[in-house]
Formats: structure tokens, C-alpha cells, sequence
């Protein structure tokens, strides 16, 4: 370390010596080098639910008219919606079985 003058305090020499130690570790100790871990391709669980039923496309549907009284947003109509409907079922939670066990309402 630094040559220690018998006047310095050992107060003193405990800052020097703290700042003298870097104040951050380098940066390749915070660097992973995980690209090729990135780049293979992972095999999928063979005890995983395999999907059943058909695959679902998107319907183009008719294109919605203009309405000069709708909200500007979702949450705004949203917001207005559960004002306007407190009652009316917002969500419905479904059993395994597709029994509805739960359904909370925009007044909730």
C-alpha cells in the first residue's frame, strides 16, 4: 500500500485505502456470453399437454360504421360501459369441467 507517515491517523489512511478500491467491479464480470445457448433450439417436454381441438383463424367481420358519440378509448368506454351497466358481466371465471364459477361484474 501507500508509505503510512506516523502523523496520518489510521482514520485517515482507512479512507485513503477504501478510495483507492474501485468503485465498480469490471464490466466482464457482469457480461455473460449466452449467445450460443440463445441460438439452439429447445427440444419441448414430451410430458407436456400436447393442444387438441381445431386451429382458430381470424374472421374479417364487417367494417364498424362511425359513431360520433363513442368513446376516444377502450378504457373510456369501459369506464362508461361499467357506469352505465354496473350489473352486466365483465369476466367469468370457468371450472375444468367449463362450469362458470365466478363472473364479476363492472360494479365490482
Amino acid at each position: 500500500g501507500v508509505p503510512v507517515n506516523s502523523r496520518v491517523s489510521s482514520k485517515i489512511q482507512q479512507l485513503l485505502n477504501t478510495l483507492k478500491r474501485p468503485k465498480r467491479p469490471p464490466l466482464k464480470e457482469f457480461f455473460v456470453d449466452d449467445f450460443e445457448e440463445l441460438l439452439e433450439v429447445q427440444q419441448p417436454d414430451p410430458n407436456q399437454p400436447k393442444p387438441e381441438g381445431n386451429q382458430t383463424n381470424v374472421l374479417k367481420g364487417e367494417p364498424l360504421g362511425v359513431v360520433t358519440n363513442w368513446p376516444p378509448s377502450l378504457l373510456a368506454a369501459l369506464q362508461r360501459w361499467g357506469t352505465t351497466q354496473p350489473k352486466a358481466p365483465c369476466l367469468t371465471a370457468l371450472d375444468t369441467t367449463g362450469k362458470a364459477i365466478y363472473t364479476l361484474t363492472y360494479g365490482k
